[in-house]
């Protein structure tokens, strides 16, 4: 009898500590899922990006290597006075910079290799008290493949008469991070500047500037 007591004592803690274990690891998989990948897609895309920027601007300065010929991107009139007074993005010439871009970047990315990455255990578990403490996890991070090159334009407002038009290519491309638990994908935008031009208009006889909610602002006596 006492020895059959014995046994079921041992198999009760011997399933104890079976599901002990379980749990440990479901835990485990999910704080992997829910915070460390997070985290580590996000401290590896910081990189990428840079990485992305820098290949884009030495191809960019390799297409154009003068601001003459950067200029062609847009198409520029001036008045009398040789200030500008209508820009626009030249389409064609767009077209096929993003056309050449495209080409010279996936080449680069070719030839790049992995980043090296040692990133502290307290950025990666989210901790900010440990963020800047050991140990540290090496990470590999590499540029796999561009898929879209294209570009927008925008206006920006500068004052009472000038408005500053500029240029943007628009990068959407993809890394590999290759962490020591884990391999993973991530999707990368990226948007850099590389025309800009100001447009002058007429310098109006009298501005006033009125803040939004300021006691002159008319919308406040006419509320929605």
């Amino acid at each position: 009898m006492r020895l059959k007591h014995k046994r079921n004592g041992h198999a009760g803690k011997w399933f104890i500590s079976l599901v002990l274990l379980v749990v440990l690891a479901v835990y485990s998989v999910i704080y992997t899922e829910k915070i460390i990948k997070p985290n580590v897609a996000a401290i590896a895309e910081v990189r990428v990006k840079a990485m992305i920027t820098m290949v884009v601007n030495e191809a960019v300065h390799k297409q154009f290597k003068s601001d003459a010929a950067l200029s062609e991107l847009l198409t520029i009139k001036t008045d009398q006075d040789g200030n500008i007074t209508y820009v626009e993005a030249n389409t064609i010439a767009m077209n096929s910079l993003v056309t050449e871009l495209t080409n010279m970047v996936q080449q680069q990315f070719r030839k790049m290799d992995p980043a090296n990455l040692s990133i502290p255990v307290g950025s990666i578990i989210g901790s900010q008290i440990l963020s800047q403490f050991g140990p540290y996890i090496n990470l590999k991070v590499l540029p796999i493949g561009t898929s879209r090159f294209n570009y927008k334009t925008e206006f920006e407002g500068m004052g009472i008469n000038q408005t500053k038009y500029k240029v943007f290519l628009v990068v959407d491309s993809q890394a590999r991070v290759l962490a020591p638990f884990s391999i993973n994908n991530i999707n990368i935008g990226n948007t850099i500047l590389i025309a800009e031009a100001v447009i002058v208009g007429e310098v109006p006889d009298a501005y006033i500037n009125v803040p939004p909610g300021s006691a002159m602002d008319a919308t406040n006596f006419f509320p929605e």
